[in-house]
């Protein structure tokens, strides 16, 4: 199955060895689908995690634990 967001870019938050592994989110909001800058560090999936020049605090895309 291809995505959506192939061949974009990831932002991983977490060391592999983590408990759940690392959160892996495509850098886009998720209302507007606009690129969003990042936070330097997330809590978890849920959340604002980013923010967006058009939305202002959202939360990015997220993919999944790796």
């Amino acid at each position: 199955m291809m995505s959506e967001f192939e061949g974009e870019r990831r932002i991983v938050y977490g060391e592999k060895d983590d408990e759940d592994g690392q959160l892996v989110f495509v850098p886009r909001c998720e209302k507007c689908m606009r690129f969003a800058k990042p936070d330097a560090t997330v809590k978890g999936p849920d959340g604002p995690n980013a923010t967006c020049t058009k939305c202002g605090r959202t939360n990015m895309l997220f993919e999944g634990y790796m």
